[in-house]
């Protein structure tokens, strides 16, 4: 498909405003308006560590106890605190203004994708980037939390447009701006260092596929460029963090001895299975669309690679469960939520491997795209497929798979895009991006209501606490205190007041029960039971 060239409209603001669709402000007015009714709801997972920290900047603390508060609960930069404690600042402190800055990181991400998939191919084919982008699961639920990775995704995205402008023109001065962004989305999340080997590689590919001359010397201004200004922003930030903490990361979050660096290694290929299975499932209904792609650019027959795989996609999927199992912390976070709380054993399992499968559609789709041209397909490939293997040696987050969906989202847009415009394929894409759009808006909506209900079903444990002078053990690991703990008063804590724990409070699964309960708490969704909040009272 051909690539618009126009790039220069990038600097004019008047040609971008005009490239906005009606389509797309409806789009984002509808999901606003859905997530807004639930950012007001209590806290859940740990949401409120960020929550807190930013209220030290707002109420005048100070930078240095927002980072001790912060550390306690998580090793990410301060950057997203930063962000919070300006909505705090402009709207008040509570949830609803602490949740703000994630919808509006929202809002600028869908809108960046669709300008710059408007400027580089078409309209249609940006609506169809947007629509892909804008409704899957991971990415709508954590903009209506205070997580930091939807504005990291955001500005990488941004960032990664940038550069790959700058790669295509051999712009300098765009790479100083991608460089900046960056840096500036590292202060975000560390992981941003992660995507700097994609613009490295593809300025390379690229420089060597033009004939450009000094291509040493262009290579090694963007090297020194962008590893100039991480040093620039970071550094700064480490030698301060050293200062207030004494340490920049903590061991029980940064898993980095001799013994966790050998699991790391050993456990790449299961993370990397576990990432790739979560891309599939998260585009599962393009999988025919993805499967007509790989065989009309190919007169070669694939059925034999399936069979061959099939095994190995058996041993990933016990590896995954298994490591996530036994040894979750180092491994990290893989299952599938509430899906795994309604569905048996055996059906979450087949249902990792057809993902896998799919997924493996989707690498093997992309891979094939990227190789048909060096610029935008190669580029937008190594976008997705670098992060990914460098994010496979470390520590793995569902979260982090929002990292990868602008680029996949984008490659399945482009082969949307080429069978809606013909007559034989048109149904088929019809059919896929209204089952997608159907099913994982429903997922979507459905999870967020669930985190909301689980939010106030874990405060309302934490006002009978407080209301019956229940004396409780603080934790961070308590599955309940992760949503309530910020509600519960601190005198409850039996480590503030010295009183002997009277009461603890636990989860309970579908079915499960407990001796000694005095109060229980339901999480239904739509009247569907997930699980349960109890006070039990301590025997002696």
């Amino acid at each position: 498909m051909k690539v618009n060239n126009d790039l220069e409209r990038f600097a004019n603001v008047r040609s971008i405003v005009g490239l906005i669709d009606w389509r797309l402000i409806v789009l984002i007015i509808f999901c606003c308006s859905v997530q807004m009714y639930f950012l007001s709801s209590p806290f859940v997972n740990l949401e409120y560590v960020y929550h807190q920290s930013a209220e030290f900047i707002s109420y005048g603390s100070g930078l240095r106890d927002s980072l001790l508060n912060l550390f306690e609960g998580f090793n990410n930069p301060i950057g997203n605190v930063v962000l919070i404690a300006g909505a705090q600042n402009l709207f008040g402190v509570t949830e609803w203004s602490s949740r703000m800055p994630a919808l509006l990181s929202w809002v600028i991400c869908v809108s960046v994708v669709y300008v710059v998939c408007s400027i580089w191919w078409y309209s249609p084919l940006a609506l169809i980037s947007v629509t892909l982008v804008s409704v899957v699961p991971v990415f709508w639920v954590y903009s209506g939390t205070t997580y930091p990775d939807v504005p990291f995704t955001a500005l990488i995205t941004l960032a990664m447009f940038v550069a790959g402008y700058a790669i295509d023109k051999h712009s300098i001065k765009m790479h100083l701006l991608s460089a900046l962004l960056i840096s500036v989305a590292s202060l975000i999340r560390y992981n941003g260092l992660l995507f700097l080997p994609v613009i490295f590689i593809s300025a390379w590919i690229h420089s060597r596929n033009n004939k450009l001359e000094n291509v040493i010397v262009y290579l090694l201004k963007v090297f020194v460029f962008y590893i100039g200004f991480v040093i620039i922003v970071l550094a700064p930030y480490f030698v301060w963090t050293r200062q207030v903490l004494g340490i920049v990361f903590r061991p029980e979050f940064v898993l980095i001895s001799a013994s966790d660096i050998k699991f790391h290694l050993i456990a790449t290929i299961p993370r990397l299975g576990g990432y790739i299975m979560w891309l599939g499932a998260l585009f599962v209904p393009f999988s025919p669309i993805i499967v007509n792609y790989i065989r009309s650019s190919s007169s070669q027959s694939y059925k034999w690679v399936i069979v061959c795989i099939m095994p190995l996609n058996l041993g990933v999927v016990f590896l995954v469960q298994y490591l996530e199992s036994f040894s979750g912390e180092a491994f990290g976070e893989m299952w599938f939520g509430w899906l795994e709380r309604l569905l048996p054993f055996l059906v979450i399992q087949a249902m990792r491997l057809v993902f896998l499968l799919v997924g493996e559609l989707c690498v093997f789709g992309i891979i094939k795209w990227g190789r048909e041209k060096v610029w935008p397909n190669m580029y937008i490939s190594l976008w997705l497929l670098i992060p990914l293997l460098i994010h496979s040696f470390y520590r793995m987050s569902q979260r982090y798979v929002m990292f990868f969906c602008i680029p996949l989202a984008i490659f399945l847009s482009l082969i949307l895009y080429k069978s809606f415009i013909n007559d034989a394929k048109k149904s088929l894409a019809i059919w896929s991006i209204t089952i997608y759009m159907i099913i994982y808006s429903a997922v979507g909506i459905f999870t967020t209501i669930y985190y909301s209900t689980e939010g106030y079903a874990a405060a309302d444990i934490a006002y009978t606490v407080n209301n019956n002078n229940y004396n409780i053990e603080a934790s961070r690991h308590n599955p309940v205190l992760t949503n309530s703990a910020y509600l519960v008063d601190e005198s409850r804590f039996s480590s503030n007041n010295n009183n002997q724990v009277s009461h603890r409070v636990v989860m309970l699964g579908i079915g499960e029960t407990v001796d000694g309960i005095v109060y229980l708490r339901e999480v239904r969704v739509l009247g569907i039971l997930l699980k349960s909040y109890a006070i039990v009272k301590e025997v002696y």
